[in-house]
């Protein structure tokens, strides 16, 4: 923390680094530094500034001058907000000092009002180097919640600077907009690597530690398919060093099994039995997700938002929903209540993709546009989003739904509304995958690969339509992945892998549900348009989705419309979407 020191009453008054003030001798003006007394036995306060035991620079120490004679000026009643709006860092610094929470308030509100992805990096390192109470995690919290909304589009370039106990925390969240589970594993890869270029022997491992931990904890890597977890083990970093544990890559496999022998052996039933439900919470010695027991929508920054979502998916599964806000299928409610706390949870990881819907103040009422299609868990899903008006309050209303497709094929999707276009199909992520180092102690040399992107209906969409039994198809993937430790991939297994991200998948996981009815919960959260950069998520419980069955949200939350139907003037005409689904 950058402090004020006093002086002694021998300190020379015409230093460059102390700062000097009469009194009339008030309790405060006395806390403040060392006296002196002139002629007149008026006494004199001399402050040093120092950041470190190391005296400030010139341009450090004008505007710590600046901003100790606006706040004193406060004290009197001149406040010019116009000039402490020029030195924001250094006003919560001396609002601090001074305990004057006025001074704080204001310069912690410019810095949040004016946060944008090109200053993150800056105000977040201020707030993590220096402990400001609620004036530092206001400004963390806030640019949080902008990395969650729009930090990968921008790519890993944007993220230099962001403190990686920072980014890491966004990495990992349920609501970080990234399209899918592959996507968000490549991206920290990406981070780390260019981490790692740029640091010290020294530091190396404390700055990644962080984003290494997020990627061997917390990716759903049972959903990406088996060749693509193959590619992964096979990247290491320029250490040499595995960015994965292959351990976590297998158990994946192997869970993606379990969840398809689940799949198989329920039937006719739409209850797979891999959910508990006690009224203690398990064992943290097992990782778990939990299960939502109420329908609820939730909105906060991302550390508000964390807490509530703990509450709500710990609490008792009493329906309470926002009076603007309804979950519907086919035009009907569903809710239910009861009084027991419980905690509901499974061991089987969410699958987790991301939408963004485009020009959405230009859709028409009542037209359906629907988003890409996804595979999961043999069914096939997407999300749509539709406008409609409201005539008795002469206002627009988005809704948000969640389908279980009958195919896989986009043509019964258009039938009925409008294909959403890729709109990140030429994204700066998708430009060159990781660069690719031998796995051995260090290497100078590498290569880079570019990504030829499939056809956005069909590289979501894994699986072909064979016959072959999936243990079977996965027995070949899991000896290629099982890698010895002395194996070290050559020139040509690299170009092999990378043509992996070229061709159709037609060794991943293939299989289809057949029951008409299954059961489903899922949540969907979307960057708030009323208090950004807040987030709002909307908690469905697990409800039967036949196949065509459609269940979401109405809302006034997700959007705020002109009279006619658009957006006002600046805001982003592209809608977000992050949703988690698990089949139960």
């Amino acid at each position: 923390m950058k402090s004020y020191t006093k002086t002694d009453s021998n300190t020379s008054s015409d230093s460059e680094s102390d700062l000097e003030f009469d009194s009339g001798g008030s309790d405060l003006e006395k806390s403040l530094g060392g006296t002196k007394t002139d002629s007149d036995y008026r006494k004199v306060y001399s402050l040093r500034f120092e950041e470190d035991g190391v005296l400030s620079d010139s341009t450090s120490l004008s505007c710590k001058q600046k901003s100790f004679e606006l706040a004193i000026s406060r004290l009197y009643g001149a406040v010019n907000l116009k000039e402490e709006c020029k030195i924001p860092y250094n006003m919560i610094e001396i609002g601090q000092y001074l305990a004057l929470s006025d001074i704080v308030c204001t310069a912690t509100d410019y810095i949040v009002k004016n946060m944008s992805i090109s200053n993150l990096a800056e105000n977040l390192s201020f707030a993590i180097a220096c402990e400001y109470g609620s004036a530092s995690q206001r400004i963390i919290e806030n640019g949080k919640g902008i990395l969650c909304a729009n930090g990968w589009e921008q790519g890993p370039d944007t993220w230099d600077g962001i403190p990686t106990t920072i980014a890491a925390e966004v990495l990992g969240e349920d609501y970080f907009f990234v399209p899918t589970e592959w996507d968000r594993c490549i991206f920290i890869i990406k981070l780390i690597e260019r981490r790692l270029e740029s640091s010290n022997l020294e530091d190396e491992i404390d700055n990644v530690a962080p984003l290494k931990k997020v990627l061997n904890e917390k990716i759903h890597y049972c959903h990406i398919p088996p060749d693509q977890l193959q590619e992964l083990e096979e990247l290491c970093d320029i250490n040499g060093e595995n960015y994965i544990n292959p351990h976590v890559l297998h158990s994946a496999l192997w869970q993606a099994v379990q969840l398809e022998t689940l799949i198989s052996r329920a039937q006719d039933s739409p209850h797979l039995d891999n959910v508990i439900t006690c009224p203690t919470p398990p064992s943290m010695n097992h990782k778990w997700f939990k299960v939502p027991s109420k329908d609820e929508t939730l909105s906060g920054l991302p550390k508000e938002l964390d807490v509530l979502l703990s509450q709500s998916l710990s609490a008792t599964a009493v329906n309470q929903l926002n009076s603007d806000d309804s979950k519907t299928t086919q035009g009907e409610n569903n809710s239910f209540n009861t009084d027991e706390k419980m905690f509901v949870w499974t061991k089987i990881p969410p699958f987790r993709f991301s939408i963004s819907f485009a020009n959405v103040s230009e859709l028409s009422t009542d037209k359906r546009v629907y988003g890409k299609t996804f595979w999961y868990a043999g069914s096939y899903w997407n999300l749509y989003l539709q406008k409609s008006h409201i005539q008795s309050k002469n206002s627009y209303q988005v809704g948000v739904y969640l389908h279980r497709a009958h195919n896989g094929s986009s043509n019964s999707s258009s039938k009925s509304g409008l294909i959403n276009p890729d709109i990140y199909a030429n994204n700066v992520n998708y430009k060159l995958l990781p660069k690719k180092y031998q796995r051995q102690e260090k290497i100078l040399s590498y290569q880079t690969v570019p990504v030829e992107r499939t056809d956005p209906n069909s590289s979501e969409i894994y699986g072909n339509r064979s016959n072959e039994s999936t243990l079977e198809s996965l027995g070949m993937n899991m000896i290629d992945l099982s890698l010895s430790d002395d194996s070290k991939p050559t020139a040509a297994s690299y170009d092999r892998t990378s043509k992996a991200m070229k061709r159709k998948s037609n060794s991943m996981i293939s299989y289809e549900d057949q029951r008409n009815a299954i059961k489903v919960y899922f949540i969907i959260f979307t960057p708030s348009r009323r208090a950004m950069p807040t987030i709002t998520s909307f908690l469905s419980v697990p409800n039967d989705f036949s196949k065509s069955q459609s269940w979401g949200w109405k809302s006034n939350n997700m959007c705020v419309f002109n009279e006619n139907g658009t957006f006002a003037e600046g805001q982003d005409s592209n809608l977000k979407f992050m949703i988690l689904l698990g089949n139960v």
